[in-house]
């Protein structure tokens, strides 16, 4: 009961946690996004975002000319995670001018964020590789699965999300299996830590207080 409790009082406060979207993220147009905080989304739009840590990934996509002639590139997708706070923030990618520009990219991504005064912003980055067959990619699943990793690009805050719907008991069921629980538990635990971490003094003591009544 203790448990069912504690995601009931995190649902309640879930409200103060949340802040207004006032971080904005411009893309160049070669870049194509892939996922946002562990969702799948595309385009190249101006994202609005929340306050705090953000990640995103994305595939670099444009043409060079190689003997006169236009190569189309697309890159492994890469992985930006970043914080911010009540600011506009831009991505920025290389040049690619030859061959030898793209297969580096593809190497070792170089990938530059700034501020509205131009200065470069602290980013972690990695890409999501998946070996064999790349068609019928689940990169929700792909971004969850990286995620609860240790990684420099893993974003433990969007873990909940991408990874929650799954664990759901299909129709007609009475009961979870033992798998579905342990991951249902594991999921809540980290959204509890997370917002737990996040909140102030006051919020703290009440949330034990809401717990300790059950």
């Amino acid at each position: 009961m203790k448990f069912r409790t504690a995601i009931l009082a995190l649902a309640a406060y879930g409200l103060s946690f949340s802040a207004l979207a006032n971080v904005t993220l411009e893309l160049p147009y070669s870049a194509e996004l892939v996922l946002v905080n562990g969702v799948e989304t595309s385009g190249n739009d101006p994202l609005s975002l929340e306050n705090g840590e953000n990640q995103i990934a994305f595939r670099y996509q444009d043409s060079y000319r190689e003997n006169g002639e236009h190569q189309m590139f697309k890159s492994d997708v890469v992985i930006m995670k970043f914080s911010g706070q009540d600011a506009s923030y831009q991505l920025k990618l290389p040049k690619l001018r030859t061959e030898q520009d793209a297969q580096r990219f593809n190497r070792s991504p170089s990938i530059t964020l700034t501020d509205e005064q131009g200065n470069s912003v602290e980013i972690q980055q990695d890409k999501l590789i998946k070996h064999g067959l790349q068609f019928g990619r689940n990169f929700e699943k792909e971004i969850a699965q990286y995620n609860l990793t240790d990684k420099p690009a893993a974003l433990r805050s969007a873990i909940a999300t991408t990874t929650l719907p799954a664990i759901l008991p299909a129709p007609g069921s009475t009961q979870p299996t033992a798998e579905a629980t342990q991951q249902g538990q594991n999921v809540a635990e980290s959204m509890l830590n997370y917002w737990y971490s996040q909140a102030d003094e006051a919020t703290r003591e009440r949330f034990k207080a809401r717990i300790n009544q059950s």
